[in-house]
């Protein structure tokens, strides 16, 4: 298009340019009548009541379809890594509980010190190629681990420390793109920001989990077929780096001009502390714990116990066959559930869908109380308890981020929270794994293929008692939330102002 031409699109970018994104896009303390007020005022809405652009000149296709072309290469990427995650102490024995806890602990810390900002200076889009990248190191350990025995250790440690930064990274940047990008989304479609967070995140996470089934099925069948585990692991290692490689093709959304201007007013110490600060501060931060801690503490009992022990006694399963198609259950589940879940918020609400996370995470661990006897065990039950995960898992990939999305404003820090509360909890999960010993053999203490002792009674406790918190904290965050909104649209009515900031 030459400069003197004009067109109808040009026109709406003009209109869209000076309009600031805290009066435009609900946040916490925002409504959609607000919006759609403020929407028609601008002259953005077309004939049947929708925008065509969002702020940043992008229709609401193209949002959509670079959603679902990110969340692509993220599942694969992250499918990688996860597949080698339920894989490590099968594979690896007692050092895989370690090295498993080694990961988390450098998530964790990375997501509290550093990745905001990492995020914050860098922009979300290149914060998850970074993360994606350094991720690829825990992946390739694998391999190592599994062609050089003498460096096995070593290895396994590094690349788990390594590859622990690279998710902290990665986890808050795909929160501040995922937030960013259903800010788009609903200024295109004329939406408010529950419904865009709802509907992207049941779509992120039906991608990204789908792809999970995939990534975590590869092992299964490629053992079938003859190759031998460091060609699994080597495809892992290739599939990591190719879709690191091709986050590049994925669209950028920068920051609003105001969370620029506040970006560049704080301090470098405040920008990587940020994520503690909101712990700290925001009262409602504190009763999501619970929520992160259910999944943490049921994903450490799945591999540690699950995937280890429990396929390998009632499956007969000694070279780990059978795990990459137990877990992929647990997958597809989860990415059919969060399809479900996301379209379906708007009905039930993300309370019911939460509190339907947190049963299916409590059911799990009360099966295995009342059912310990490992050899009672068959395919039927176990494809019961791993699809219970799934549900549960698709509450927290999809319905939790899209709570903590819509309820807190820093969404860099927010998204950070998540982290750190799943990783730290993950962390002390896998210690208590790998360290929780007894004396003998009894109906709790069961006996590893590597020959140690292990309790598994306290992590089952642990996943019922934090199911059963995980519900009464979300009630009283919830509480707190809409307590803060009330206050603030009254004080907005008082002022006499036009519209909720």
């Amino acid at each position: 298009m030459q400069p003197n031409e004009s067109s109808s699109t040009e026109s709406v970018v003009r209109v869209v340019e000076p309009l600031e994104t805290t009066t435009l896009f609900p946040s916490a303390h925002g409504t959609d009548q607000t919006f759609q007020e403020n929407a028609s005022l601008s002259g953005l809405l077309n004939e049947n009541g929708s925008t065509t652009l969002s702020p940043n000149g992008h229709t609401p296709y193209s949002i959509y379809y670079n959603f679902i072309l990110l969340s692509t290469l993220f599942s694969a990427n992250h499918g990688a890594v996860v597949s080698c995650l339920s894989l490590a102490t099968a594979r690896l024995g007692t050092l895989g509980s370690y090295q498993s806890s080694v990961l988390y602990m450098s998530y964790t810390f990375s997501a509290l010190f550093g990745a905001t900002f990492i995020v914050k200076s860098i922009g979300a889009r290149d914060s998850i190629r970074v993360g994606m990248w350094i991720y690829c190191v825990y992946v390739a350990c694998f391999l190592i681990a599994t062609l050089f025995k003498d460096y096995q250790e070593v290895s396994a440690l590094i690349g788990a420390f390594v590859g622990g930064i690279g998710g902290g990274f990665l986890w808050t940047a795909q929160g501040s793109y995922f937030a960013r990008a259903s800010q788009e989304y609903a200024f295109a479609q004329s939406l408010d920001m529950d419904n865009a967070t709802s509907i992207l995140g049941g779509l992120f996470a039906g991608i990204y989990l789908g792809g999970e089934v995939v990534m975590r099925l590869c092992s299964t069948i490629l053992i079938q077929w003859g190759w031998s585990w460091s060609w699994v692991f080597g495809w892992y290692t290739l599939v990591a780096m190719g879709s690191a490689f091709l986050m590049g093709f994925a669209v950028d959304y920068p920051m609003g001009e105001e969370e620029e201007r506040k970006a560049k007013s704080q301090t470098n110490f405040y920008k990587s502390t940020v994520t503690f600060r909101l712990l700290l501060k925001d009262p409602k931060m504190k009763y999501m714990i619970p929520l992160s801690g259910a999944f943490a503490l049921s994903s450490v009992f799945f591999a540690t116990f699950v995937n280890a022990e429990v396929v390998r006694v009632s499956l007969k399963d000694s070279d780990s066959v059978f795990v990459g198609f137990m877990t992929s259950i647990t997958a597809l589940v989860g990415g059919i559930m969060s399809v479900v879940f996301g379209f379906s918020s708007k009905s039930i609400g993300n309370s019911t869908i939460l509190i339907i996370g947190c049963t299916a995470f409590f059911s799990v661990s009360c099966l295995f109380v009342v059912y310990p006897d490992l050899n009672g065990w068959k395919l039927p039950t176990l494809v019961l308890v791993y699809c219970l995960q799934g549900v549960g898992r698709a509450t927290f990939e999809g319905t939790l981020k899209a709570e903590f999305a819509e309820k807190f404003d820093d969404k860099e820090a927010a998204f950070g929270n998540i982290i750190f509360q799943n990783g730290l909890i993950t962390t002390l999960g896998f210690i208590i794994a790998a360290n929780n010993g007894c004396k003998e053999v009894t109906t709790y203490c069961i006996k590893y293929y590597d020959e140690h002792l292990h309790n598994v009674l306290v992590l089952e406790v642990l996943i019922m008692t934090f199911a059963v918190l995980a519900i009464a904290g979300y009630k009283r965050a919830k509480y707190l939330y809409e307590k803060e909104r009330d206050e603030h649209e009254l004080q907005s009515r008082l002022l006499g102002e036009d519209h909720l900031l």
